[in-house]
């Protein structure tokens, strides 16, 4: 399965911090965090398959246990790190913990940011919520500082994700924009989710931190943080005024969150 990394570090001695982004992003996401983040890790921003500049095949297993999997394997055959604290966004955060169950040798510490999977029930839907942003992302993309501008397209674009999407900075939105749009793993990655949730063991031995905003509007309380799906030995956190992509609203808190759940690794 086709993953790629991008590292950066200070010091190649530091611990490996993994970072997972979420459907239709990319390790972009992560870009305001890496010059804190490298001050205590060598980190890996990761393109999942079809998205960055991953490549997508056509025989994927695209679930996100199959994908932890991949992430795993990739770090330990084409970059030789087999200890790892990794940190997830959305469905990244999904992922970041199938990682935790699938290799819990290696996967020494995991802050699930808003993950998806933790649902009180998942039936199948037909199409994912983002499907207008990801349609809208397409066409803005040729026209983003204009687009950027205009209150009414920022709102559609965003106003689902962060009830802050009037603070969105034009970096943020162009990146994400610019991922969504290129993302040709969107599809084969909302299936691979889609009709399923996080049911896998973590053992304790792995320190994991759950965080979700008050405001998420993409994964709400009353439908998709059930603390009974979630292990239960996982430091559950609420941050306030905080949405989605907690990384956007709250950066130096995310950095201070990820590595207060490695120290305690």
């Amino acid at each position: 399965m086709p993953v790629v990394a991008h590292q950066f570090t200070q010091d190649i001695r530091n611990p490996t911090l993994v970072l997972v982004h979420g459907l239709g992003s990319a390790g972009t996401i992560w870009k305001t965090l890496v010059p804190q983040l490298v001050e205590s890790f060598t980190v890996y921003a990761v393109d999942l398959p079809g998205h960055g500049e991953a490549p997508l095949r056509d025989d994927e297993e695209m679930d996100p246990r199959s994908l932890a999997r991949a992430i795993v394997d990739y770090m330990a055959n084409d970059q030789g790190v087999e200890s790892m604290h990794v940190a997830g966004n959305s469905l990244g955060g999904w992922i970041a913990l199938e990682m935790a169950a699938v290799a819990p040798d290696h996967v020494l510490s995991v802050t699930a940011l808003a993950p998806a999977g933790l649902w009180h029930e998942q039936p199948p839907r037909k199409f994912p919520p983002s499907l207008d942003a990801r349609i809208l992302a397409k066409i803005s993309q040729y026209f983003m500082k204009t687009a950027y501008r205009i209150p009414l397209l920022k709102a559609i674009g965003y106003k689902k994700i962060t009830h802050l999407w009037r603070e969105l900075s034009f970096e943020s939105c162009r990146d994400s924009v610019i991922a969504m749009a290129r993302s040709k793993g969107y599809m084969p990655m909302w299936h691979g989710a889609n009709g399923r949730r996080f049911e896998s063991v973590v053992p304790k031995k792995v320190v994991l931190s759950v965080i979700f905003g008050d405001e998420d509007r993409t994964l709400p309380e009353e439908i998709a943080q059930e603390k009974e799906v979630a292990p239960d030995h996982a430091n559950w956190i609420v941050v306030d005024n905080c949405a989605h992509v907690i990384m956007w609203n709250y950066p130096d808190l995310t950095v201070n969150l990820i590595k207060q759940t490695a120290k305690v690794a």
